[in-house]
């Protein structure tokens, strides 16, 4: 991408970097309208939220349809390495020349101030047009914040999904569950469908209650099938399925209970499309779901040392975290960490920071970062051995130093912590 339209989309307000949340969602969509209002056009829209697991949801799926021969797009967020990441049409991220493009082609009117003003809308808007040219059959849309408000809920969707919920941006969503679950809610749409899991008890009665209100016919994804875990490695689960796509077997490669859940709520999704008419095959599914790629998610990065990234950064991402660790007898680690300032990490410093043998702090490469200084304060109550580091290259040099081998290494606490850079190396100081 030619850098002035690079620069250009950075210097729009970036709420993943800048505490805030004014969005209004009327504006954007007269916006919208001055580029064709590309989100009335888009087919068979599922459109995702919850506070965990929307990403993995978003991608199983995506394996799963493209693997039936449907072309699909999709649209999460954030991105690991480079912007690119969020817009892809059959896992095929899109081109510089055609982010260039429609750049170039948003930035005259988005000077004039006609509704889009952050960073998150403009690359909405971008997707929405991508997909419209690129003919997707199926448009999937993670939910960047919340929901109510979100940029992807412009779009109309056929079928709304929510994953778990549970705390995070609280400071904007609000800090009860049962406002953050309105918020989350606000996806919903007339006389359609919403797929979620059972929650906790005062999620579900929100959820219910505004499924009830607007006419939706809600499923909940763990009543439709059974998943049996025939064997589990760092690499992904081995299952067998039974449900009304019949039994099927397969490789999902997600770790953790958690990921189960997700692929529960995918096809959910799958079962429904299928009894609307399109055509899906158990076999085909099986393949998506053996072929789904998912970056930064308790991912083994590197195998000696071996080193896994998880973006964890909240209480029930953490919990995931442990759970996995327990179940891979991992207890004796390096644990390089670093979060923002809003994110509630006390489960992490109580339940995480104790069984690392030294633990090496560091600033996420977000200007909401909290100091490492800052939280060393917080984390000298639950570790006595704590270094703190410029970065999580400088804290891998660090340990590379130290001849560190035969001990894992994990990197956890933001998405801002990713090591790899754009060729997959492993950064350094």
């Amino acid at each position: 991408m030619k850098p002035g339209h690079q620069d250009f989309l950075h210097s729009l307000v970036d709420y993943e970097r800048t505490v805030g949340y004014n969005y209004d969602l009327d504006v954007y969509k007269k916006f919208l309208d001055h580029v064709g209002a590309p989100q009335k056009k888009l087919n068979n829209v599922i459109l995702i939220g919850g506070t965990k697991g929307k990403g993995s949801t978003a991608e199983i799926l995506a394996a799963s349809l493209m693997n039936n021969g449907h072309r699909v797009g999709i649209y999460t967020s954030p991105h690991l390495t480079r912007m690119n990441e969020r817009i892809k049409v059959n896992g095929k991220e899109i081109s510089d020349s055609d982010l260039d493009r429609y750049a170039a082609m948003l930035r005259p009117l988005m000077h004039k101030k006609t509704g889009a003003r952050s960073f998150f809308e403009a690359l909405t808007t971008i997707a929405f047009l991508y997909f419209l040219e690129q003919h997707v059959d199926f448009t999937l849309l993670e939910v960047g914040l919340g929901g109510r408000l979100d940029a992807t809920n412009a779009s109309d969707p056929l079928i709304s999904v929510i994953t778990r919920i549970g705390y995070d941006h609280t400071n904007l969503l609000g800090s009860t569950l049962s406002g953050i679950t309105t918020e989350k809610a606000g996806i919903l749409r007339e006389h359609r469908t919403l797929i979620t899991i059972h929650q906790r008890p005062v999620v579900e009665r929100v959820l219910a209650s505004i499924a009830a209100k607007k006419g939706n016919k809600i499923i909940f994804a763990d009543d439709q099938c059974a998943i049996r875990i025939l064997e589990q490695s760092i690499r992904g689960s081995s299952i067998i399925i039974n449900g009304s796509m019949g039994d099927i077997r397969t490789h999902l490669p997600l770790t953790g209970a958690h990921q189960i859940e997700n692929l529960s709520i995918a096809l959910a999704v799958l079962s429904e499309l299928k009894s609307a008419g399109f055509l899906l095959e158990p076999r085909k599914i099986a393949l998506g779901i053996e072929h789904t790629q998912l970056r930064g998610r308790f991912e083994v990065i590197s195998e000696r040392p071996l080193i896994i990234f998880d973006c964890c950064h909240n209480g029930d991402s953490f919990r995931a975290l442990e759970r996995n660790l327990d179940l891979f007898n991992i207890d004796d680690f390096f644990l390089i960490f670093g979060s923002n300032r809003d994110k509630d990490i006390q489960y992490c410093l109580k339940n995480i920071f104790p069984r690392a043998r030294e633990v090496l702090l560091v600033k996420a490469d977000n200007p909401r970062a909290i100091e490492p200084g800052k939280l060393h304060r917080q984390a000298s109550k639950h570790q006595r051995n704590i270094i703190l580091a410029d970065s999580v290259g400088n804290a891998l040099d660090l340990l590379r130093m130290r001849n560190v081998r035969t001990l894992p290494i994990i990197i956890a606490g933001s998405f801002y912590l990713w090591p790899l850079d754009k060729d997959g190396r492993l950064t350094s100081t």
